[in-house]
């Protein structure tokens, strides 16, 4: 599977707004299934974009100027699929483009997503939480001189580091030599693994990740914790048996995925206590669209829950961006008038990652979260 789906993307293009112009979002779904051969994945993407042009033309509000733009922004994203994007392994793409705001973004996508045209001033990221909002996890996969390191979510890994030291075998002849031999080559076993470490401690510090799982040979890496840097060690996770060097991502992320499953149903579980703790006691928690958007409003969500396929019509301030579910009538922040929203929820989502918080979805028929309105957050305070 490929994504290119991160949290910090997501939260990138969350953050995205344009004073001129709007932004075009399309989803298109590439489910293999239905969409085996390049021939019928070319169709269906010319179809959406097809699809797409007929949005911005049947648009009542676009200024001459935002129609003309956006008209552009199609043909260029025609331009780009047509000329060979890789789309293997893809089971849909996100598609952000706005030439008034600089931006034009095709992410691949592990999950197939409905088919979906939007236009607004900014991106919308609401499909893609749905599908890529699980954290960032790292897979080191190590043994006596080789190393690789990918990256993604439990829908999909990408490989972004990948080494080999070519550290010696052991040597055949006996005597003093070997002895001296074998402790050479163990020297160069662990200044590999130092470099390892290092390379990690490097790239942790520009990445926030929810955990990290250790792949390979159990004496090599056990050996690896034993040096890790405390910034790598406290986001170690597990362990998992893999093929360190000839696995495809699919296959580690599948040797992986009992590991990630059981670590991500106990974040959830720890999570959904938090929150009942904060609800009773008064403290740091909200539940109810009402109060969840007051609180996104104040920028006090650290966690934001949803459940999944929960919608809800709304209005905004055009203002200061204040969020509420009643219709009509002036914003309380700053008596401005509301416009009224098609769904409150997906702006909450997106201001809810430009604010750096967590999203987490839930399922359908998540009772405990359908009980508390099908929304709900733990606060920073």
């Amino acid at each position: 599977m490929a994504t290119d789906i991160t949290t910090d993307r997501l939260r990138e293009l969350a953050e995205t707004r344009t004073a001129q112009g709007k932004v075009l979002s399309v989803f298109i779904n590439l489910d293999p299934r239905e969409f085996a051969t390049p021939p019928a994945r070319a169709t269906e993407i010319s179809s959406v974009m097809d699809e797409a042009g007929r949005a911005i033309r049947d648009h009542g509000t676009l200024t001459h100027a935002e129609r003309t733009a956006l008209e552009h922004d199609v043909e260029r994203v025609r331009a780009q699929l047509r000329n060979g994007l890789d789309t293997e392994g893809a089971r849909g793409l996100a598609v952000f483009a706005s030439e008034l705001a600089g931006l034009f973004e095709i992410l691949k996508l592990p999950r197939p997503v409905p088919h979906k045209v939007a236009i607004s001033d900014h991106p919308c990221v609401e499909p893609l939480a749905r599908i890529g909002a699980g954290e960032l996890w790292w897979l080191v996969l190590v043994d006596r001189r080789r190393v690789r390191l990918l990256a993604g979510t439990i829908d999909g890994l990408v490989e972004v580091w990948r080494q080999d030291d070519d550290v010696p075998g052991k040597h055949d002849q006996g005597g003093l030599s070997q002895a001296r031999y074998q402790r050479s080559v163990e020297k160069e076993v662990d200044d590999h693994l130092r470099a390892v470490n290092a390379e990690l401690q490097r790239r942790i510090k520009a990445n926030r990740v929810a955990g990290i799982l250790l792949g390979g040979p159990k004496e090599t890496v056990a050996h690896l914790e034993q040096m890790l840097h405390a910034d790598v060690a406290k986001c170690l996770k597990g362990r998992f048996d893999v093929d360190v060097w000839n696995s495809s991502t699919d296959e580690v992320l599948n040797a992986a995925r009992a590991v990630l499953d059981e670590l991500t149903a106990r974040r959830d579980r720890e999570l959904q206590q938090r929150i009942d703790e904060g609800l009773g006691t008064g403290g740091r928690a909200a539940a109810g669209l009402n109060e969840v958007l007051t609180a996104v409003h104040e920028r006090r969500v650290d966690t934001l829950v949803v459940q999944d396929g929960f919608t809800a019509k709304g209005t905004r301030c055009p203002q200061c961006g204040w969020l509420g579910v009643s219709a009509g009538g002036q914003c309380p922040a700053d008596g401005t008038m509301t416009e009224a929203v098609d769904d409150v929820v997906e702006i909450a989502v997106a201001r809810a990652f430009a604010q750096d918080a967590r999203v987490r979805y839930r399922p359908a028929t998540d009772l405990w979260l359908e009980q508390k309105g099908s929304i709900a957050a733990l606060l920073r305070f």
